[in-house]
């Protein structure tokens, strides 16, 4: 279309090219910033060279820069002619060059509905001008008005793309992505921003256009980044949805966001508030049904949680915590036979989420293949062709991306988009959904659990017994307590051990060091042993037992290596690991070069247990990092030079015990040596009940691992052999789908349900993670629903365990905090207070540190943390090791009720029976306890497997399941007594 026919040719180039260059939108005769008004429809009086003299006129003024004379001539043309295409275009032109943006932006749309062949066009540039002005609303409006002109629009659908992720409207903006895809015309990063709807993703920045603190619908782009920032507090990213949602009352992706933070956050009661006062469209946002569906969970109405998870993932077939929150519902509701394939699938997703970004030919290859299965076809597509790009088999794959396309397209002329959305959702789920209710928001039960807030009589209270029992210990690691520069090595404390090495029947200490250089073996302090003698305390005894190793000491762990009935030592270190056998006379053997490799790891957790089903225990050695470079990069105040994600991750090693003696890598762990990872936290134990022992690593600022035992492959002498399984047992990540930072590991039946749960600490403004298992061998995070997630969010914890402080039948927890550098100036904590959490049925509350004892006032660097009965009162004890203070020994003086105490002795299995389980019953009462190996962070706890009963003073039954499957059974125990149960005994011995 001739959009200059009224004017002669020679001038009508001039203009046309005039046109190209200006960008939409204005209005003749506004203000700078002000909305002009469109010119009134009066018909024209005058046309032809009269008009076309004072655009002519208007042109040339304009190039002298005359722009108010050229305005006034527009005008007289637009008041004859309002549709007169080059007066407008000329008027955009000269408010583009005046500034005056939103009056261009105006006149621009005005073009576009009169121009329609090129309004598209046009209107793309009217929405360039309105970013300028500052009128985000209207941009977003000229591009779907663009949108409605020209369907298949590239350039349309790629800003729409742009504009709504960087809006934080990551379910709009899908469809526009999905668009790209079927117009053959996708982006590599945007088809990433389809991989997962929930978090931030920015295609462009818009940051330029917003003026500083001002409100937007940016700032709904803004909260989803904060929410997922690693030291974001909840509180504050609230604070700014209320903020949105004030200003944009309306808008559905805001108030749908807003109600999923809540719902993640364990606010129930604004939940309820949120959920009367969403606007119009909020239930076509997935985000509110994943909100409900969290909501119902937390009141324990899971058949309602499970439509509206189902729901939420019928819109975002990507949103992968409601269907790892949908697994839990199911499994509450016995649905038991629908579980296995859902972790498949959802171990699947969480693959390519976590793959996708830096994803090669193959992985790309893989994802597409995934995500066909999975009924996202368009994606399927786009993935394979970005394999093709990658590895330049474009023409190859052309046939088939055609047959996909033309196939997809014909699938979808059949069916509307609800339709496609429950195709797909069957495919994921394998069911349908609308099998279950959807929820009642009007007959809401009570929203809020009772508060496990412990009486006056079941306060937790400790005291620090170290000086009076002559402990003078102090771990060195050369770390520099004032936060100045120090070498990634010296971060994370020196491991602890409990054990009765002369076998008198008292707890000993064994208590790693450091303190030199990883690089200059014997420069380091030695290790050191503290004896117990109940007369005089604790004295050292480092040397007359001869266990002082000088290499840079990690962790500790005590066990029987040779089954002679004497505890040894195995010691962690950065360099050679270290056995130490227990000589029977006080004294103990090197046996380091005889027994093991050579091998020089960064060895953090080390673990002695029968994994391989011979009765013999296997080393289990959790390596952290194989970089030489993390030995000599030095820590200054810029941190992340020296952050261990930096440097290459070890491989985590299980030496089997040889029939000579010798310990040797296992055949069937060489799985290990391809999942390198930063390993931190241990705990062994028979998790499931079945074959032989598994064992969980909480890894640093990755996937954690959980190796399961199975049957071997191949013919083998061994009887089990391992698999890695945490990412299908649920365990691999926290409930926010994301790797953590996880440092420590405490164990125990934290629900009563008979099963081993474990609570991880992570990093500072990550929550810790209760990993419940809900069925035997599959965990499900429940730090919120514990109470766990708001007071463990600001703090950086390490050392965690879990006993029955108070002995009222439920477990509580104790946790050190620390910071690994200085960020004060940042407003974090460097010390760090550390926690003891009153464990009930409802869950876990945050003990008063008025009344838990100055331990627990005292800002630290808190590392290693063991248990122990130190003075066999029946109450659980501490020993707290920390980077900038003495050993604490933490003496439990809390109000306490009965308790009863076992110590395990293997005959027909390996001899520390790591694995056996203890069953106790009273009444309608039941406890479970584990002997676990590894016992979390660099230590070994005592020996000895205790439970509180609360006001049971007779036990009705014993179990001992020990490692080998065999099952002994006592009847009617007294209760506040330490026994002592050797397998295939007919008693238990008092101790």
């Amino acid at each position: 279309m001739n959009m200059n026919r009224s004017m002669p040719r020679t001038h009508s180039m001039s203009l046309t090219w005039l046109f190209g260059l200006s960008v939409v939108l204005a209005c003749a005769g506004c203000g700078t910033g002000e909305r002009a008004t469109s010119p009134p429809e009066t018909a024209p009086t005058q046309s032809g060279d009269d008009d076309t003299s004072r655009l002519e006129s208007a042109f040339a003024l304009m190039q002298q820069g005359q722009t108010d004379q050229a305005l006034e001539l527009i005008q007289q043309v637009l008041i004859r002619s309002p549709k007169n295409v080059d007066a407008l275009s000329l008027a955009i032109e000269l408010y583009n060059q005046r500034g005056e943006f939103c009056q261009a932006a105006d006149l621009a749309a005005t073009v576009a509905e009169i121009d329609t062949a090129r309004g598209s066009q046009i209107l793309i540039r009217a929405f360039d001008w309105n970013l300028r002005c500052g009128d985000f609303a209207a941009a977003e409006t000229n591009l779907r008005r663009a949108e409605a002109l020209d369907p298949n629009n590239v350039d349309v659908h790629r800003m729409l793309a742009q504009l709504l992720n960087a809006q934080g409207r990551r379910f709009e903006a899908s469809r526009h992505v999905r668009q790209l895809i079927r117009l053959r015309s996708v982006q590599p990063n945007e088809t990433l921003s389809l991989i997962d709807l929930q978090g931030p993703f920015y295609l462009v920045s818009f940051a330029d256009f917003v003026k500083d603190n001002a409100v937007t619908l940016f700032s709904l782009g803004e909260a989803r980044e904060l929410y997922t920032r690693i030291n974001a507090e909840a509180s504050e990213v609230l604070a700014l949805m209320q903020r949105i949602r004030q200003a944009f009352p309306d808008s559905a992706a805001a108030a749908a966001l807003h109600g999923r933070i809540l719902a993640e956050t364990g606010r129930q009661e604004a939940l309820a508030e949120w959920a009367k006062n969403v606007p119009a469209g909020t239930q076509e946002q997935p985000e509110y049904w994943s909100a409900i569906g969290s909501w119902m969970a937390l009141q324990d109405r899971h058949e309602e949680a499970i439509r509206a998870f189902g729901e939420a993932l019928r819109r975002d077939p990507t949103d992968r915590e409601s269907l790892r929150s949908m697994i839990q519902s199911l499994v509450s509701v016995g649905q038991s036979s629908r579980i296995p394939e859902l972790r498949q699938r959802l171990a699947v997703l969480d693959r390519i989420f976590r793959i996708a970004k830096e994803a090669d030919a193959e992985q790309s290859l893989w994802i597409s293949q995934r995500l066909g299965e999975l009924a996202r076809p368009w994606e399927s597509c786009a993935w394979l062709m970005r394999e093709a790009q990658l590895s330049g088999a474009m023409s190859e794959r052309v046939p088939e991306l055609n047959q996909r396309h033309q196939a997809i397209l014909a699938w979808e002329r059949g069916a509307n988009e609800t339709q496609i959305g429950t195709a797909q959702l069957t495919r994921l789920l394998g069911f349908d959904i609308q099998q279950w209710p959807l929820p009642e928001l009007d007959s809401r039960k009570p929203t809020t659990p009772a508060d496990p807030t412990p009486s006056a009589d079941q306060g937790l209270r400790f005291v620090d017994v170290a000086p009076e029992l002559k402990l003078e210990a102090r771990y060195v690691g050369g770390f520099a307590t004032d936060g100045s520069e120090f070498y990634p090595y010296e971060v994370n404390g020196g491991g602890l051990a409990v054990l009765d090495y002369d076998l008198d029947g008292r707890c000993d200490l064994y208590m790693a060091q450091s303190g030199g250089t990883p690089v200059e073996p014997g420069s380091s302090m030695p290790n050191q042993l503290f004896r117990f003698v109940a007369e005089g305390g604790f004295g050292e005894v480092t040397e007359q037992a001869a266990v002082g190793d000088r290499h840079f000491g990690q962790g500790v762990c005590v066990g029987d290596v040779n089954q002679d009935g004497f505890p040894d030592l195995l010691v962690a270190n950065i360099g050679p690991n270290v056995v130490y056998i227990n000589q029977g006379d006080g004294t103990y053997r090197d046996a380091s070069g005889t027994l093991l490799d050579s091998a020089a790891n960064w060895t953090s957790c080390i673990g002695l247990a029968d994994l391989s089903g011979d009765a013999l225990p296997d080393i289990i050695e959790i390596n952290y990092i194989d970089d030489p470079l993390a030995y000599t990069v030095r820590c200054t105040d810029d941190h992340l030079p020296c952050q261990p994600q930096r440097f290459n991750s070890a491989s985590d090693r299980i030496l089997k015990l040889r029939p000579n003696g010798q310990f040797a890598p296992w055949s069937q762990a060489a799985e290990m040596r391809s999942n390198p990872k930063l390993g931190f936290g241990l705990v062994i134990a028979n998790f499931d009940g079945k074959l032989g022992n598994d064992f969980f690593v909480a890894n640093d600022g990755d996937l954690n691992h959980f190796w399961v035992s199975s049957t071997p492959a191949a013919a083998s002498d061994d009887r089990f052999s391992i698999v890695e399984s945490a990412a299908v047992r649920g365990c691999s990540i926290g409930k926010g789908g994301d790797s953590q930072a996880c440092m420590g590991v405490a164990s125990g039946d934290f629900d009563r349900d008979g099963q081993l749960d474990l609570h991880v600490t992570n990093f500072h403004n990550e929550s810790v993670n209760l990993f419940t298992q809900n069925e035997p061998g599959f965990f499900f995070d429940e730090s919120l629903r514990y109470g766990l997630h708001d007071p463990s969010f600001s703090v950086l914890g390490f050392g965690t365990q879990a006993a029955d402080f108070d002995n009222d039948g439920w477990l509580d927890l104790a946790v050190l905090n620390g910071h690994v550098f200085d960020a004060r100036d940042e407003g974090i904590p460097f010390q760090m207070i550390p926690q003891l959490f009153h464990g009930s049925q409802q869950g876990f509350q945050l003990q008063d540190r008025s009344t838990a004892g100055q331990y627990w006032k005292q800002q630290q660097l808190g590392r290693t943390l063991a248990t122990l009965d130190w003075n066999r009162d029946g109450q659980m004890d501490l020993v707290a090791n920390h980077l900038d203070l003495p050993v604490a020994l933490l003496q439990n003086v809390s109000e306490s009720q009965h308790w009863i105490q076992f110590e395990l002795i293997g005959v027909d299995c390996e001899r520390d029976a790591i694995g056996a389980e203890v069953r106790i019953r009273a009444g309608q009462d039941r406890w479970s306890g584990w002997q676990t190996g590894g016992d979390g962070y660099m230590c070994s706890n005592e020996a000895v497997v205790h439970f509180g009963v609360g006001a049971v003073e007779s036990v009705d039954q014993v179990e001992i399941r020990w490692p080998d499957g065999r099952t002994e059974t006592f009847e009617n125990v007294n209760t506040n007594t330490r026994y002592l149960a050797i397998q295939g005994t007919e008693g238990l011995e008092k101790r």
